[in-house]
């Protein structure tokens, strides 16, 4: 048992080092990554300027500065068009998030937004990179008090775990190569440069050779070596990235069992299934409301929400956080079939490694008397929204 355990102990440390490793490189290829574009930008700037007296030389410089401006680092900005609460507006909420992050031992959340996915995503936006959370009314009002606690302490627990896909250096390299992605993305025409009529002479030849002058003319194989670089770039920094955030992501798990317990995490994991449902029933919803209910919209709107998690609560299969009855695993759970879920790390493994774990109690809990001050605070801000995805029948 002992050599096991020494056995194990030496693969979590090999495992460890070549995560690092790994991560070492993703910083190396995403510095190297924003060096090519100062060099982009520098070098069309003195082209420009020390070969004025040429013509072909600013044109160059010109495209250089272009390309840069293209794949410059971007940094994330709150949603304008969507309800924004900061501390003053829904103090019960921040005091519940500040304890959250002072327990995952990160930073306080500066700015929260509410949409209507079902999920809930932190960002650090701006170049002061204050952390602002997207919180999804759906999932919000679907999960009950403790697995909102679970939720929004695993999305913390990416910072904790320093997830390098979310660090500043990593992640402005993967908004440039998207940015140079989008600028070398080879098109297919739509749409010919002209038609020809099938009642004049020659119309099948004629055609044949407008399709193959389309083809050829405005597929902008300029682009085409360019735009193979950015996408090598970016799936060789996908691969570098891949197992640390794989790591990463059992990290996040562990703290947030710490902070809202095993149970409420387990049940989090669980319950993600129900996106897709809550979703199609968010957008019923919607689409009945604008087709029928521009009568009586004030009252649509204050019961949106409302019926979006009677419809949850409702679907067969949901597992909650109660108190009753052992973690399940994956082969022992009734109706659930091995690989269903679709996250892009596998939640079977996920579940089996959270119930192979100590099981941690709650430190953090969302009692009643705090979770209707919430509520109380999101009221208004969440009629606002419902306006939003009424009047766009989609859930943004």
């Amino acid at each position: 048992m002992r050599e096991l355990e020494v056995s194990s102990r030496d693969a979590e440390a090999v495992g460890a080092r070549r995560i690092g490793w790994s991560a070492a490189a993703a910083c190396g290829l995403a510095a190297l990554v924003h060096v090519g574009t100062a060099g982009l930008l520098i070098g069309g700037l003195l082209l420009v300027l020390l070969g004025w007296s040429t013509v072909v030389q600013p044109l160059i410089g010109l495209l250089m500065i272009g390309l840069a401006v293209q794949v410059r680092p971007r940094f994330s900005r709150p949603r304008p068009d969507l309800p924004t609460l900061g501390r003053d507006d829904a103090p019960s909420l921040f005091a519940l998030l500040d304890s959250i992050a002072d327990a995952a031992r990160v930073r306080r959340i500066e700015i929260v937004q509410l949409s209507g996915d079902f999920a809930v995503r932190l960002s650090l936006t701006g170049v002061r990179r204050r952390p602002c959370l997207e919180l999804g009314l759906p999932l919000w009002q679907t999960f009950t008090p403790q697995q909102r606690v679970a939720a929004v302490a695993h999305e913390l627990g990416h910072f904790a775990a320093a997830d390098v896909r979310r660090g500043t250096l990593v992640g402005t390299a993967f908004g440039a190569l998207r940015g140079g992605a989008e600028l070398t993305r080879i098109q297919e025409p739509s749409e010919p440069v002209f038609t020809v009529s099938d009642l004049s002479r020659r119309a099948d030849e004629t055609a044949v050779g407008a399709g193959l002058f389309t083809a050829r003319g405005r597929r902008n194989w300029i682009m085409w070596l360019p735009g193979l670089l950015v996408r090598g770039t970016a799936r060789l920094l996908t691969r570098l990235t891949r197992s640390g955030s794989l790591h990463v992501e059992f990290q996040a798990d562990e703290v947030a069992a710490r902070i809202a317990s095993t149970r409420a995490m387990d049940s989090v994991l669980r319950d993600r299934r129900l996106a897709d449902a809550v979703g199609s029933e968010v957008h019923r919803l919607a689409v009945t409301a604008r087709t029928f209910g521009h009568r009586k919209g004030a009252s649509t709107e204050r019961e949106f929400w409302d019926r979006v998690a009677a419809h949850a609560h409702a679907l067969p299969h949901r597992t909650g956080d109660g108190p009753e009855g052992p973690l399940h695993t994956d082969a022992e759970r009734p109706g659930h079939r091995r690989g269903e879920d679709c996250a892009l790390v596998p939640e079977p493994q996920r579940l089996a490694r959270l119930s192979h774990t100590d099981a941690h109690p709650a430190t953090i809990t969302l009692d009643t008397p705090l979770a209707d001050a919430i509520a109380e605070e999101l009221s208004a801000p969440g009629r606002l929204l419902a306006r939003k995805v009424i009047r766009d029948c989609v859930a943004t």
